[in-house]
């Protein structure tokens, strides 16, 4: 007998067309782990850059990235604007490029790019607009594959640390899977000042965790996929309402649209989107670790479950906190001790996500690694023309 993934052989996910996928979302605490190795190895290097860079009067942080790589700096952004009260922003490259007059300003900026291909278009488009714009720039580039046009394109630039993942990290399945949940520990890591050796003992107690608990998100995420329905919806505050968007594109990728997902905040859902809902939608709701974020997120599920009619609820929650009756799958995920939860919390949703992403597409038939076949939606986005004739020196 082969390899087992989510208590199936291996097989089973090959014969369906769903290898990569299976296996790099089974994979992910043991990349986190590779990705904690490489982070050591640097961390004097990431430390002094990083030092030196904060120290900026007047620095503007932007996370930047495509689709999914966006949706990490998002998620980064709300972590770590929290954590350092330091001005931030996450801006998507697609917004750099088409309007850069709109989105960058020559003010010193630390330009926090992120790229699975390292070929995206859009991803080197940025860098270029940016260096066209700021005199004071600084690059903090985030690539899942060494040997890229965007990790080439960074080296050569000033005042740029370019860190690159493990090569595990650079998925081979259509979806962002672990390449999302690496560079996002990464960046965690790269705002840890003076607790870098302890953000790598946490990154590892992570992994332990979702080792433990990923059977059991799949449990979760198997019995949900048999449900019948073609709308979802994922709800969360601060960093798990970028983790709400990554969600509703994994659906959105994985089921090749057969699924129309949407994103949005708990209390902004109310606000027009709730419309939605009707027998055919899920909505799936990322509880906070914050407890004054957790009271907005209580109040949209109790509303929900009291309005409830043939619609399906999912909660998804730590273990530290405790669950409403009546959703229609209660979805726990461990925190380790000593961990800190609203990174905890971000990762365990994500996990589950991703899950539910790939247990729908299964169950819908569709082949995961390529559910596009025919080639509307591309792993590496193509079509794109970057119009590089306008730019100015700053």
């Amino acid at each position: 007998m082969g390899k087992t993934l989510f208590k199936r052989d291996e097989e089973y996910f090959a014969g369906a067309g769903a290898a990569n996928t299976a296996r790099e979302i089974a994979a992910q605490p043991s990349v986190w782990r590779e990705t904690s190795d490489v982070l050591s190895a640097r961390r004097n290097e990431i430390s002094d850059f990083m030092k030196r860079v904060l120290s900026v009067h007047g620095l503007r942080v932007i996370f930047t990235g495509a689709g999914s790589s966006a949706f990490v700096g998002e998620s980064m952004q709300a972590v770590l604007s929290a954590e350092t009260r330091l001005r931030m922003e996450a801006i998507h490259t697609t917004d750099i490029v088409a309007a850069p007059d709109c989105t960058l300003r020559d003010v010193p900026t630390l330009l926090i790019s992120y790229s699975r291909s390292g070929e995206s278009p859009e991803s080197i488009g940025a860098l270029k607009y940016a260096a066209s714009q700021i005199k004071k720039l600084f690059n903090l580039v985030l690539v899942c594959k060494k040997d890229s046009s965007v990790a080439d394109y960074a080296s050569g630039t000033s005042d740029t640390l370019v860190l690159n993942m493990p090569p595990e990290a650079c998925d081979q399945g259509f979806a962002m899977t672990s390449s999302v949940s690496s560079m996002a520990l990464a960046t965690w890591f790269a705002f840890g000042g003076g607790k870098m050796t302890e953000r790598i003992t946490a990154i590892r107690a992570l992994a332990d965790a979702a080792e433990e608990y990923m059977d059991s998100l799949d449990d979760a995420a198997r019995s949900v996929a048999g449900w019948e329905f073609d709308r979802a919806a994922f709800l969360g505050s601060g960093e798990l309402r970028g983790l709400g968007r990554e969600a509703a594109v994994k659906m959105l990728e994985l089921t090749a649209g057969q699924v129309n997902a949407i994103w949005d905040a708990p209390m902004s859902f109310r606000h027009g989107p709730k419309s939605m809902v009707n027998d055919g939608t899920v909505t799936v709701h990322f509880m906070s670790e914050r407890p004054e974020t957790r009271r907005y997120d209580d109040d949209l599920l109790t509303e929900m479950l009291r309005q409830k009619k043939g619609n399906k609820i999912i909660s998804v929650r730590s273990s530290l906190s405790s669950g409403k009756p009546g959703v229609d799958a209660d979805v726990v995920y461990n925190v380790p001790r000593g961990v800190d939860t609203v990174l905890a919390s971000y990762i365990g949703g994500l996990v589950f996500a991703q899950l539910m992403a790939l247990e729908k597409s299964l169950a819908l038939g569709h082949t995961t690694d390529n559910p596009c076949s025919g080639g509307e939606v591309n792993r590496v986005v193509q079509g794109v023309k970057i119009y590089l004739d306008l730019l100015s020196t700053p």
